[in-house]
């Protein structure tokens, strides 16, 4: 819906406001429903969730959604939902086959309605969150964009769970109240994960960090160990670092603070830090609301190949489960059981690969499961998504040093790849080398 600034925005506004019962009632049997990642609200979920009797085939899109009574077998007749990131809350559903997933790049992930193909799913409601109006009759989604700002404005209707502990960004996190179909509070705190350190996560950090060098761009994408290499010194002794990424891990904003990032040789947003989310908790938050130095976009923007080459210096910083002799890279299955996402990694990694100085990193820890197998493997099983092809792959790091990988033949990665695996699986992962490189 386009904005429209000839009527009396308060008028529209109160005509408008209702409960999250009242909202999601306005959803019928055969919509497309979509929540943009960390958007959806509790409320608005169990509120839809109470008319499962009412409705049928409502297809629902989500990533991240915390959400899991939409993701039951009770609810399944009522609610397609097509999980676009495996985590804690729909890896159940996943396993058991109660949901779908939809292999989902975050960039273009709208193509289908903008090319106007027949394949398409119109989005018939957009549930987002954002401040409460201000004087002016904007809102904003705050340091939390995601594609809010663009679904909103692709949706037939769209629903804003007002929250007053958004504050005021800059960048593209705006809408005007006559974007916007329904409003209704909704006071949630933010949810904040508490850190969670592995032993690797020190000689990630301390190996990566050798690969910034001051004055260059970076990226780091969140996963299990990224946090853990923040806090272990990832970026210790450097300057003059720009920033541009998808999200932001926890420490990153106080090294603003602290003048590590300055964004002083930022390519496209010179002196500004640029993530579509930023801040991981409220004391973080507190430091970007209304701070001109951090500046939201959302994915369509940020997560573009040929923007994030752009940043003629970038190093992309990304974890993956596994990774095969080849260089090949496994981000979010284990086989073909769904764990997680593809997120921003393909995408950074291929605008890294396209920059002229960029560098694509690859963070994984030696070994999975307690220590009892390998990440690094000769080649992957039956079943496992590659999300990283080899023709890109760059640079591998675990804690026991850097594989270099960029333009060598299988045998030198594999060399490469076999010098930086824990020391209990050298052995055979020798044996496999020469079983599978030499004649």
């Amino acid at each position: 819906m386009r904005a429209n600034y000839t009527v009396d925005w308060r008028a529209w506004y109160e005509e408008r406001l209702c409960t999250a019962e009242g909202a999601a009632a306005t959803v019928r049997s055969g919509d497309h429903v979509i929540f943009p990642p960390v958007h959806g609200s509790p409320q608005f979920v169990s509120a839809l969730v109470a008319r499962k009797d009412q409705l049928r085939g409502v297809q629902v899109r989500g990533l991240a959604l915390p959400a899991p009574e939409i993701m039951t077998p009770e609810a399944s007749e009522a609610f397609w939902y097509q999980d676009q990131f495996g985590n804690a809350y729909s890896r159940p559903g996943l396993e058991a086959r109660v949901i779908d997933y939809q292999p989902f790049w975050l960039v273009g992930g709208h193509k289908g309605i903008d090319a106007g193909r027949e394949e398409a799913w119109e989005i018939d409601l957009a549930q987002i969150t954002t401040s409460p109006p201000n004087e002016k009759g904007f809102v904003c989604v705050g340091p939390n964009v995601w594609d809010s700002v663009p679904v909103a404005r692709r949706a037939k209707r769209v629903a804003a769970a007002m929250n007053p502990l958004i504050g005021e960004t800059f960048g593209d996190t705006w809408l005007h109240v006559t974007e916007i179909d329904h409003f209704f509070l909704d006071e949630r705190p933010m949810a904040v994960l508490p850190p969670d350190y592995d032993k690797a996560d020190e000689g990630l950090a301390h190996y990566t960090n050798t690969l910034v060098k001051d004055g260059d761009t970076v990226q780091i994408g969140t996963g299990s160990h990224t946090t853990g290499m923040v806090h272990h010194g990832l970026f210790k002794g450097r300057q003059e670092l720009s920033y541009f990424g998808e999200l932001t891990v926890q420490g990153l904003v106080p090294l603003v603070e602290q003048g590590v990032f300055t964004g002083r040789t930022s390519a496209l947003h010179p002196g500004r830090f640029v993530a579509t989310l930023i801040g991981n908790t409220p004391a973080e938050r507190a430091k970007v609301y209304g701070n001109r130095m951090f500046e939201a976009y959302s994915i369509e923007y940020l997560l573009d190949p040929r923007n994030v080459a752009k940043n003629e210096n970038i190093v992309a910083i990304n974890g993956g489960l596994g990774v095969d002799f080849s260089g090949q890279i496994a981000v979010y299955t284990i086989g073909p059981r769904i764990y997680a996402g593809i997120g921003g990694h393909l995408a950074f990694a291929i605008g890294a690969y396209l920059a002229p100085k960029g560098r694509y990193v690859c963070v994984t820890p030696s070994t999975a499961q307690k220590g009892t197998m390998s990440t690094i493997t000769p080649q992957f099983a039956a079943g496992q998504v590659v999300s990283i092809p080899r023709e890109i792959a760059d640079t591998v790091v675990t804690e026991y040093g850097i594989a270099r990988l960029l333009g060598k033949s299988v045998r030198q990665r594999a060399e490469e790849l076999i010098s930086v695996a824990h020391p209990d699986f050298r052995a055979e992962l020798r044996k496999a080398a020469r079983g599978l490189f030499y004649p």
